[in-house]
């Protein structure tokens, strides 16, 4: 894999903020020695050793900043060693004696806010560098301004400073460009993620809605329409009941949430008895218990797949009994449900069928499942559920 755009950048950053530090020590090492060297032989080694005093103060605090730290911690020291620096420029200012060039851009002078700029460039990341370097050239220049005459000196205009800060804002807003162009394909990765991640909630959303529709009002509608005329039975006046409750409820394009209460069927056993009050013969077998490990979203997908794949049976397949077996396996369960009607053939379903794409296969797919559909016309069908222990991440179980 090549590095990006940024690697590079980030390791030339690393590289200029190294070679920063290295330039800044050495300047500031130049100007203590050209002053030195300058005025050593008429005011002495005592002469000397104030301004090299305001050196190694700003050299220190310079310095400092090359070493990592926190961000928090980096401002604090950042603001900290820049007070420092200019602390050790005032002191610089003052102690040193007046050379040839009696004005604020000397030699001496110049060279040591170039360091102090030059130290700038490990402040921070982005535009502290910047930041700082303004902050450095403002401050010395009002320190020249205000002790300079003073102390002997003329303010004047320092090019070689203010060219030490061009550069460093010129690198900084070439950072910035580069860092923009880097973090524009990132952020058009997140936007399309965001943007899937919306369409699939909605997809989720339209199906679950489409099957609770197929499921309870179809379904009732369809038991209806098979019913003796005359007065309805209870278990059928209490699933009507149950599904006007559901369509009156704000939530009611969600999937029906288990009853937890103490003995109450669960959602699979609830599904066969609700088959069984429509007049289906449901002969159960297996491992039952294999049910209760299931997770309680799982649980809820695989009853709902199962109360449709009976009510399929009720109404298609011209046959009044069926088989579900439950099959424990090492990461999951299977539930098979077989029944000897009239069978169809798989490849004639219409794929903008509701009952076995929606009700059926898509429950199942969503908690992390599979579905099998054997079926031939004649002979019957079997359909077969495997789902695993937990719902697949992203899918159903964190859908809310």
């Amino acid at each position: 894999m090549q590095p990006g755009p940024d690697r590079y950048a980030r390791a030339l950053a690393a590289g200029l903020r190294s070679g920063a530090l290295w330039y800044a020590t050495i300047t500031l090492a130049m100007a203590t020695i050209a002053e030195a060297e300058a005025l050593l032989p008429g005011i002495g080694i005592d002469g000397v050793l104030p301004p090299l005093i305001g050196t190694l103060v700003a050299a220190a605090a310079g310095l400092v900043l090359g070493v990592r730290m926190t961000r928090r911690l980096r401002w604090i020291v950042a603001i900290g060693a820049f007070l420092l620096m200019e602390a050790g420029f005032a002191f610089y200012l003052a102690t040193v004696q007046v050379s040839l060039d009696d004005t604020t851009a000397s030699f001496g002078l110049s060279l040591f806010k170039a360091a102090l700029i030059a130290y700038c460039v490990n402040a921070g990341r982005r535009w502290a560098p910047a930041t700082f370097s303004i902050a450095v050239v403002v401050v010395s220049e009002l320190l020249c301004a205000v002790l300079g005459p003073r102390f002997g000196y003329r303010w004047a205009f320092d090019g070689a400073e203010f060219g030490a800060l061009a550069i460093v804002v010129l690198a900084s807003v070439g950072f910035a460009v580069s860092r923009h162009r880097a973090e524009a394909p990132r952020r058009a990765l997140v936007r399309a993620a965001d943007e899937d991640a919306l369409l699939h909630t909605r997809s989720i959303a339209r199906s679950r809605a489409a099957r609770v529709v197929h499921d309870t009002v179809l379904n009732d509608l369809a038991v209806l329409a098979t019913s003796e005329p005359g007065r309805l039975s209870p278990a059928l006046t209490a699933r009507l009941s149950s599904t006007l409750e559901l369509l009156a409820s704000p939530d009611w394009d969600a999937e029906p949430e288990p009853d937890a209460g103490a003995g109450a069927p669960g959602p699979v056993e609830a599904a066969v008895d609700r088959a069984t009050a429509a007049g289906l013969r449901v002969q159960v077998d297996g491992e039952l218990s294999a049910l209760r490990g299931l997770d309680p979203e799982v649980r809820r997908a695989l009853g709902g797949a199962i109360d449709q794949c009976l009510a399929n049976i009720l109404r298609h397949a011209g046959t009044d009994a069926a088989e579900m077996t439950v099959l424990a396996e090492s990461e999951g369960v299977s539930v098979m449900i077989t029944d000897a009607g009239a069978g169809f053939d798989v490849e004639d379903v219409a794929p903008d069928r509701i009952g076995l794409a929606g009700s059926v296969r898509a429950r199942i797919e969503e908690a992390g499942g599979s579905v099998r559909v054997f079926a031939r016309p004649g002979v019957g069908t079997t359909v077969l559920l495997t789902v695993p222990r937990a719902p697949a991440d992203g899918l159903i179980g964190s859908d809310a």
